[in-house]
């Protein structure tokens, strides 16, 4: 783009400047730009007006709503993301501002181990019209909806996880052989340290959510922040702003999708040979201090396609955030720990005893460790 001929977009005083937006580093088109500064930029500051501390959290689930992550010849599906950490950082209240900001239907879907699928897709029953006729009415469940929060995902059986599949993967919900068309954004919760009534979560659901994202600890001072905020957010939520509706975000989606350009040596010879080796821990001689302590390797398996395509999509994605539409290998650096966190194949009892063995505070911080030594040698 010419930029001598760029004139910046005016922000709006509500949410304020983009930190990121430079005039003179601006390398992208005035839609992208408008894009961002419209509807981006007021979505994440949105985020971070309700939430303390959290930024990975804000950037990475704005992230996976405005980036493709399953797609098809029919359906460009979002990012989906999944938040695992103690409670109380905030993850449920994070999930209720896209609805506001971006004009959205909402639902809340909380895990039990008595759910069943038609719990979440909805189902038929039999009603009565004001003649008396009987007829087969769909009762819409919460899978319908553009936003959807779906609470302690662990808690549900594997019966009704997959249920989940089709809606998120594919955007197609099927009721007695009835084809519903959705696109839905997804947000899943999940408490790590619940150990009753709890499911390991299904390993192709888990392959078709983008992030997995967890919490910073919190410091003396933004303690102190969440009480404030907390007792000011019934002025607070009536002050959010829509700055849209869902169908500009499918726009920008797909935008982003078709328009920022990832070089071939870049994919190919950085993150593709990322992804074949995560998938050969004998490739991996970083892991012999943990393979060696343990016995044998502690990493069995990483990338799928799809966790590839994730990766791509997430990447693209963060540099149309940066103002660019070309992806960097520091873009793609960036996206790949909460791309790969969920998708790393452990040895059975493998991340236990590297917690034990390393002092790591939990699994969450031993699997970022692993990840972290396989960036620095394979990248």
């Amino acid at each position: 783009m010419n930029q001598a001929t760029f004139v910046p977009e005016k922000f709006d005083s509500y949410f304020g400047p983009d930190p990121y937006f430079d005039p003179k580093k601006v390398k992208c088109g005035p839609e992208q730009v408008q894009n961002i500064q419209r509807v981006i930029w007021p979505l994440i500051a949105s985020y971070r007006k309700v939430l303390v501390a959290q930024k990975a959290m804000t950037t990475y689930t704005t992230v996976g709503m405005f980036a493709v992550g399953d797609a098809d010849l029919r359906h460009f599906g979002a990012g989906h993301v999944l938040y695992t950490d103690k409670p109380g950082k905030g993850k449920s209240l994070l999930a209720g501002v896209p609805a506001v900001v971006l004009g959205g239907s909402a639902s809340r879907f909380q895990g039990t181990p008595d759910n069943l699928p038609s719990d979440y897709l909805g189902n038929r029953i039999i009603d009565i019209d004001e003649t008396g006729r009987r007829f087969f009415r769909l009762v819409k469940g919460p899978a319908f909806a553009d936003i959807q929060l779906l609470d302690e995902i662990n808690r549900n059986s594997p019966r009704t996880m997959s249920a989940f599949l089709e809606a998120i993967g594919e955007g197609n919900i099927t009721i007695f052989n009835e084809e519903h068309k959705v696109n839905p954004f997804v947000i899943f919760t999940m408490n790590p340290i619940e150990t009753e009534g709890v499911y390991p979560i299904l390993e192709a659901l888990l392959d078709r959510i983008m992030f997995k994202i967890t919490g910073n600890w919190f410091v003396a001072k933004e303690f102190a922040e969440i009480d404030d905020r907390a007792s000011s957010f019934d002025v607070l939520a009536g002050t959010l702003k829509q700055v849209c509706g869902m169908a500009t975000v499918m726009e920008i989606r797909e935008f982003f999708h078709k328009n920022i350009y990832v070089d071939i040596d870049l994919k190919e010879k950085r993150m593709g040979h990322f992804a074949e080796v995560s998938n050969d821990p004998h490739k991996f001689g970083c892991l012999k201090k943990f393979s060696g302590k343990f016995g044998s390797p502690v990493v069995l398996g990483g990338l799928s396609g799809r966790g590839f395509r994730h990766w791509v999509g997430a990447s693209k994605t963060i540099a149309a955030f940066r103002y660019r539409e070309y992806v960097t290998p520091e873009d793609a650096q960036k996206t790949i720990l909460p791309v790969l966190r969920h998708r790393l194949f452990f040895a059975p009892g493998a991340v236990k005893f590297l917690t034990e063995e390393f002092r790591f505070r939990d699994s969450d911080e031993t699997i970022d460790a692993v990840i972290r030594e396989m960036i620095r040698e394979a990248w």
